[in-house]
């Protein structure tokens, strides 16, 4: 549910530092083009840690798209200073022996052992060997793992598919990985060919056919061919999601389609990208939702929010968080310190000091020691 990187991946700068180490490298290898400011809540190494700011409320952050919910994920825990992970239920199904880890993807999740990171099975058992300097989730059948210093990509066997070669390196996404070459970005197949010239400031992941890219400065979005479909001329956008991507202009945002021009009238002081048919704007100081249609379904009274998944959103009332529901209703009271999205029926929060999950009743099926 949550990496370890995942508390720096989604936001941060992919401004290139000739200077990086290896630890530079593991904050930025599938985080290319987000700012560090307002992480979503991740397990970091030591205790759970949270986010003020998750990643819904930033202009720049994907909202991964909903996912089926599964019969029996699995969600870290940390306990005594390793990792571990429970069920919907809260009862422990691995026990915390991991120095560090990711959450479960595609049937692997990453798991770290001494200095070096490997890839375990729902039972606990190593799949992948700890070998890696870096291991980043599997995407779409291939990982990013980094030997020497040099970033390529594994199958779930383990086996290079794309030779270590890269500097940074981001996820694949609709059979697309961006990556750096030199100082720019652009874009490889699966079989490791360049098939989008590396020309970018920062390039970010296809997403409904298009990718975000900056050039001079200016935002656009290019298809699969390389072709800017939509020139770069915003200051920052969302990706594309439900049709539609949140794009800055002249100091207000606004919501545009696939072919550049504009869904509606409606502007906005900040806004994000659509998740299950709404869309989270702000105005002025407190945060709403609008249809596509660019009406506000859910006005803006809320001193923070996130986007809905799983047909809840957290929002932020005075200091404590809760959820609710598409017609604006809380549906769990706010009462968390902190608070993010729903995935496969559970959300992470904090209250009283301890981090914790809790389900769609509101209920904290486990909480920290």
């Amino acid at each position: 549910m949550f990496s370890p990187s995942e508390s720096t991946l989604f936001k941060r700068s992919i401004e290139y530092h000739t200077t990086m180490t290896a630890l530079s490298h593991r904050v930025l290898v599938l985080g290319l083009g987000f700012a560090i400011a307002g992480s979503p809540l991740g397990i970091a190494n030591g205790p759970l840690r949270f986010s003020p700011f998750p990643a819904q409320a930033q202009p720049s952050s994907p909202t991964p798209p909903p996912q089926p919910l599964q019969s029996n994920p699995l969600f870290q825990i940390r306990q005594n200073s390793k990792m571990g992970f429970i069920n919907r239920s809260g009862q422990t199904i691995i026990p915390p022996q991991y120095d560090d880890g990711h959450a479960f993807s595609e049937g692997l999740a990453v798991a770290q052992s001494g200095e070096k990171y490997g890839y375990i099975n729902p039972q606990g058992q190593w799949v992948i060997k700890p070998q890696f300097e870096l291991a980043e989730d599997f995407s779409e059948g291939l990982a990013a793992a980094m030997i020497n210093d040099q970033l390529g990509y594994i199958n779930s066997s383990g086996q290079w598919v794309i030779k270590p070669q890269f500097f940074l390196v981001g996820p694949f996404s609709e059979g697309m990985a961006r990556v750096l070459i030199g100082k720019k970005y652009g874009f490889i197949n699966r079989q490791g060919q360049v098939v989008i010239p590396a020309q970018y400031n920062l390039a970010h992941d296809f997403a409904d056919g298009l990718a975000k890219v900056q050039l001079n400065g200016r935002v656009g979005f290019i298809n699969k061919a390389g072709q800017a479909v939509i020139a770069p001329q915003f200051y920052e956008a969302s990706p594309f999601q439900e049709g539609l991507a949140a794009v800055e202009t002249n100091q207000k945002w606004r919501y545009i389609q696939p072919n550049g021009q504009f869904a509606h009238t409606t502007q906005f002081d900040r806004a994000w990208a659509f998740s299950e048919g709404l869309g989270l704007v702000r105005i002025g100081l407190k945060y709403g939702f609008i249809n596509k249609a660019g009406q506000i379904v859910i006005p803006p009274k809320f001193d923070r929010a996130g986007s809905f998944s799983e047909g809840k959103a957290w929002v932020t009332v005075g200091k404590q968080q809760g959820y609710i529901n598409k017609a604006g209703a809380f549906v769990i009271s706010p009462r968390f310190d902190e608070a993010s999205n729903f995935n496969q029926g559970l959300a992470l929060i904090k209250s009283g000091g301890k981090a914790g999950y809790v389900n769609p009743s509101g209920q904290i099926v486990w909480q920290s020691p």
